[in-house]
Parts: structure tokens; C-alpha cells; sequence
């Protein structure tokens, strides 16, 4: 009995790690972003373009089939997905990595505010004071930053323009999602109508298009296989197995992840109020997932570090 018990503890280990390992890859993305020589609009250029093949490949290896309607239903959630991913992008070249990655994730504590009214979803107040603790905890990695890391005041505000936009996002990619169209379907055509809003912009703002080096074509095929679909993979085929508030807590790693990162191989420093203030938004993000099942809010409200929906490198 204590073999087989192991032996159960072992398996349901397996789809955890899968989650550590995504939540790893998404970690190391913003890293991966910084280091093309040529410009962030450039990047984001042959970024958006190299996504929807591979996606497409991976929708029609599944069988699945692709029309107008799903088109049509992620319309308005791509061009959001588009807008959100040049705000999130450039927060990241032009402030710190820690300031990006942790004020962009507060947009579980904006998505708990919206949704009662859009996905009829209840909250408790203590859920509420939470979201209001992990604000604080924002305002004093902003103002404690100074000029630590690269951090800038317009970088953490395009982050937070990032948040927000992310979150009319997500709440529009729930309200939207068609019958019958499975994740990848409905993040191909997302990613299709993200290059008609990423592209024009990157070819009207960009003068180095054609700059690219062999060494930067290798960076950006990795974001596309390692911190995109590999990332994604693992999470999907772990979403079968483990619990959304559990991964939800797990994801709050990514911030970290990114930060020790981005101060190992690029050496931006980060202060003692920014650690405080980011301790304090991801622990206040980490109390509003865990209170969830009391709550009885739908996980997937949560957890808006949705693996498969967001636009992070």
C-alpha cells in the first residue's frame, strides 16, 4: 500500500513540475526579449509573424478546422491581444524587468473588480482588500525604484496601460469564446488578428527591419518555441491534471523568475523597497487566488496569467 501510495504521489508530481517548467519558460522571456540588437519594434515585428504558423500547424495536427466564425469572435479580443502585447513589450526595454513583469501582473486584482458586473462572478471584501494591498505594494515598487535597474516612471506606466488593456482583454476573450472552439483555435485567430496590429505599427515606428542578424533570428525562434509554445504546451497538458489555484500560485513565480534574470545577465539592480513592494503584491495576489474555492469564484477568473491567452514574451 505504501509502494502504490508513493507511486500515486510521484505521478501527480509530474504535472506540477510541467507547470514549474512553463511558468520557467514564460520566466525567462522577458531576458530573451532584451537581447536582438535590433530595435523592440523590430522584434515585435518578426515576434507577431512568427507565432500564427507554428499555431496553425498545431490546430490542424489536432484535426480541428478554422472558419469565419472564429474569426469573427476574436476580432475585438486580438486587436486587444495586438495592443496590449506592443504596450507589454515595450514596458520591458524601457523600464526594469521587475517593474514590468510585477506591475503587469496585477491585472488579477483589476479582473477581480470586473468581475461581478461582467462575468457574474461574486468576491469577498477580504478578496477586495487584498487587491487594494497588492496596488500599495505597486505604488512602492514605482516610487522606491528611482533609477535602480533601468526602472523609469513612463516604463512602469506603459506597463500599467499594459495591465489594463490586458484585462478589457481577458474579460472580452471570456464573454467571446465560441461553443465548441478549443484553446489553440481560439489563440491562432487571436494571434492572426494581433499581426494586422503589431505589424503596421512596427513597420511605421521601426528603421532596422532588415538589420536582423543570424544571432538575433536565434533569439526570436527561441521566444517563439520555448517562451511561446513549449511554455503553452506544458501548461496546457498540466491544466488536465492540476488545480487552477494551484497553478495560479505557481505563475506569480514568472515576476521572480524574470527579475533574478534580468539582474543575473543584465545586472539591473533592484532596491529594498522594490523587493518589499513586490513580496507584497505577489503575496496579496497569492491570498486572492488561494481564497477562491470559499469564495466560489471561477478559477479561471483568477487566474488571469491565463497560459494561453496572454500576451507575455
Amino acid at each position: 500500500m505504501k509502494v502504490l501510495a508513493l507511486a500515486r504521489k510521484q505521478i501527480a508530481a509530474v504535472p506540477v513540475l510541467a507547470v514549474f517548467i512553463a511558468v520557467f519558460a514564460w520566466g525567462i522571456g522577458p531576458l530573451l526579449f532584451l537581447a536582438p540588437s535590433i530595435s523592440i519594434n523590430s522584434v515585435l515585428f518578426y515576434r507577431v509573424l512568427f507565432w500564427p504558423p507554428l499555431l496553425y500547424l498545431i490546430v490542424r495536427r489536432n484535426g480541428a478546422k478554422l472558419n469565419d466564425k472564429l474569426f469573427r469572435s476574436v476580432l475585438v479580443p486580438g486587436i486587444l491581444f495586438g495592443v496590449s502585447t506592443i504596450f507589454g513589450f515595450t514596458a520591458i526595454t524601457t523600464t526594469s524587468v521587475a517593474n514590468a513583469t510585477i506591475i503587469g501582473n496585477i491585472s488579477t486584482a483589476m479582473v477581480l473588480f470586473v468581475a461581478p458586473r461582467f462575468l457574474n462572478e461574486k468576491i469577498s471584501k477580504s478578496q477586495v482588500a487584498l487587491a487594494f494591498t497588492s496596488f500599495a505594494g505597486v505604488a512602492a515598487i514605482v516610487f522606491g525604484a528611482g533609477n535602480t535597474g533601468g526602472s523609469s516612471l513612463f516604463g512602469d506606466f506603459l506597463a500599467l496601460v499594459n495591465a489594463l488593456t490586458w484585462t478589457v482583454y481577458f474579460i472580452s476573450s471570456k464573454r467571446r469564446r465560441v461553443d465548441g472552439v478549443d484553446t489553440w483555435q481560439f489563440l491562432f485567430g487571436v494571434s492572426v488578428i494581433q499581426v494586422f496590429v503589431v505589424v503596421p505599427y512596427a513597420l511605421l515606428t521601426s528603421n532596422d527591419i532588415l538589420q536582423i542578424t543570424w544571432r538575433d533570428l536565434g533569439f526570436l525562434i527561441a521566444m517563439t518555441l520555448f517562451s511561446g509554445t513549449i511554455g503553452h504546451s506544458f501548461m496546457l497538458w498540466a491544466q488536465k491534471y492540476v488545480d487552477a489555484s494551484v497553478s495560479s500560485l505557481i505563475l506569480l513565480l514568472g515576476p521572480v523568475i524574470s527579475s533574478a534574470g534580468a539582474w543575473l545577465v543584465y545586472g539591473q539592480q533592484i532596491s529594498l523597497v522594490q523587493v518589499i513592494g513586490g513580496a507584497i503584491v505577489l503575496a496579496s495576489l497569492a491570498g486572492v487566488v488561494r481564497m477562491s474555492s470559499s469564495a466560489k469564484i471561477n478559477k479561471e477568473v483568477l487566474s488571469t496569467a491565463d497560459p494561453l491567452l496572454n500576451s507575455n514574451p
